[in-house]
C-alpha cells in the first residue's frame, strides 16, 4: 500500500493541522508512524502477528476489532495468534486463540513467563502487539529481546502502569486520544495517534428502524443508561431512583444495560413505574441503542467514550472511581470541551441525575451544541487505523 496523500506522518489529517473551533490541535513531532520507518501506512507481506489482550472487555474488544479488520484487509496473507485468558472465550476461533490461566502470584508470573517463552519461540511471530493487561508484559519484552517488532495500543487517555513500563520496550505506541502523549513524553518519537478500533457493527441506524427494533414511539425522549462492566449496580440504583422522582416521566423511554446480575431487578422496577423501557444484561446491537438515544448516562471507559463520539451524543459521564483515574481523564476529554457533563461517583445522587434529565429534555439547543462538539472531536481523531500502522 502507498501512503495516503491526505495524511502526514504523525497520523493527523491536514484538515486538523490548525486549531478547530474546539481548540483541538494535532499531535506534532511524533516521528514516523510505520514500524519499518519507510512509510506511513500499509501492511507489507505480514506473515504472523501475535495479539495479547486481557484484563477487561476494554482491552479485548478493540483487539478483536483490530483482528477483524486485519483479516478483511489481508485475506490469506496474515495469520493471527490471539493470546488472552479464559474469561474471554468470545475470541473467534479463526484468530487461533490461546487461553492462559494466570494469576499475579510469584508462581503465576513465573508460569506466564514460561508460556510467553514457549509461544514466542514456538510460533515465531513477525509482530507482537499488546492491547493491555499485565499478561502483555513478558510477551512484548521477550519479543523485543529476540528482534521481533513490537507495539501496544493504549485505549485510555492516561496510560496504565503496564503500558508505562512497556513504553521503553516497544517500537511503536498507538494512542487514540490527543493528550495521551503528554504521559509518554520520554517516548514521544514512538507515539502515533490512530483511530480507536471500533466494532464493525458500530454504525448509525435510521431512527425509524431503531424505534421498530425496541418497540418505542416517536416523540419521546430516549435515554440510554449504561452501567458498564465495572460498578454497574451503582448507576443502576441511582438512575432508577432518579426516574422515580423525575418530573418528565411521561415523556421518557429508556434503554438500560444493567448487567447480568442486575437486569431482572431493573426490569421489575421499570414495570412498577410504568415507564416504557428495554432492559438488557448485554446488547450485541449497540448501534441500535446509540442511534435511538437522545442522551447517554454511562461510565466513561475508553470504548464507551469513543462510541459516544462516533454517534455525536450528549452524555452524562460518571467515571468509575477505582480505575486509577483512567475513566476520569476519559470523561474530561469530552467534558472539558463542553461535549459532556462529568459527575464524580461520590456526587452521584438521584436528585442530581433527575435534574440533569429535566435540563436535557427541555433544552434542545444545549443537546445540539454538545452533539456538534463531540462529533467534531471524533472527526479530529480520524487518523491512521491500527492496520495501517502495522508494517513489516
Amino acid at each position: 500500500m502507498t501512503p495516503r496523500a491526505n495524511r502526514n506522518c504523525a497520523g493527523v489529517p491536514p484538515s486538523a493541522a490548525a486549531p478547530g473551533a474546539n481548540g483541538t490541535r494535532p499531535l506534532k513531532g511524533l516521528g514516523r508512524c510505520s514500524l519499518s520507518g519507510e512509510n506511513c501506512a500499509g501492511v507489507a507481506s505480514i506473515r504472523k502477528i501475535m495479539v495479547i489482550a486481557s484484563g477487561s472487555c476494554g482491552h479485548v474488544f478493540p483487539a478483536i476489532s483490530f483482528c477483524n479488520e486485519l483479516k478483511e484487509t489481508h485475506q490469506g496473507s496474515v495469520r493471527i495468534i490471539f493470546v488472552t485468558t479464559p474469561d474471554f472465550d468470545m475470541v473467534p476461533s479463526e484468530f487461533n486463540p490461546v487461553f492462559l490461566k494466570v494469576n499475579k502470584s510469584a508462581r503465576g508470573i513465573f508460569r506466564l513467563v514460561i508460556a510467553a517463552f514457549k509461544l514466542i519461540f514456538g510460533s515465531r511471530p513477525d509482530i507482537v502487539f499488546g492491547f493491555g493487561g499485565y499478561i502483555s508484559a513478558p510477551f512484548l519484552i521477550l519479543a523485543k529481546i529476540t528482534g521481533k517488532k513490537t507495539l501496544f495500543h493504549e485505549q485510555n487517555v492516561v496510560p496504565g502502569r503496564a503500558n508505562r513500563f512497556l513504553a521503553a520496550w516497544v517500537d511503536r505506541i498507538a494512542i487514540s486520544f490527543p493528550g495521551t502523549e503528554k504521559y509518554l513524553e520520554r517516548y514521544r518519537k514512538k507515539v502515533c495517534l490512530v483511530r480507536y478500533p471500533l466494532r464493525k457493527n458500530i454504525r448509525v441506524v435510521p431512527k425509524d428502524e431503531t424505534l421498530r427494533f425496541f418497540g418505542f414511539d416517536a416523540g419521546f425522549f430516549t435515554v440510554l443508561a449504561v452501567g458498564g462492566s465495572q460498578g454497574a449496580n451503582r448507576i443502576n440504583k441511582v438512575f432508577i431512583e432518579a426516574i422515580k422522582i423525575n418530573n418528565n416521566l411521561s415523556r421518557l423511554q429508556v434503554i438500560h444495560l444493567a448487567g447480568r446480575a442486575n437486569a431482572p431487578a431493573v426490569q421489575e422496577a421499570y414495570s412498577r413505574l410504568n415507564v416504557k423501557s428495554k432492559v438488557f444484561d448485554f446488547l450485541d446491537g449497540m448501534e441500535y441503542a446509540y442511534s435511538a438515544a437522545d442522551l447517554v448516562v454511562s461510565r466513561s471507559g475508553a470504548g464507551c467514550v469513543i462510541e459516544i463520539m462516533r454517534f455525536g451524543l450528549p452524555s452524562i459521564l460518571v467515571p468509575y472511581p477505582f480505575a486509577g483515574a483512567h475513566q476520569v481523564e476519559n470523561a474530561k476529554a469530552l467534558a472539558d470541551k463542553g461535549g459532556a457533563i462529568m459527575v464524580e461517583d461520590r456526587m452521584l445522587t438521584p436528585e442530581l441525575i433527575s435534574g440533569l434529565l429535566d435540563i436535557f429534555i427541555d433544552d434542545q439547543i444545549r443537546r445540539k451544541a454538545m452533539s456538534s462538539i463531540v462529533s467534531s472531536l471524533y472527526l479530529t481523531a480520524q487518523n491512521f487505523t491500527l492496520c495501517e500502522l502495522v508494517t513489516l
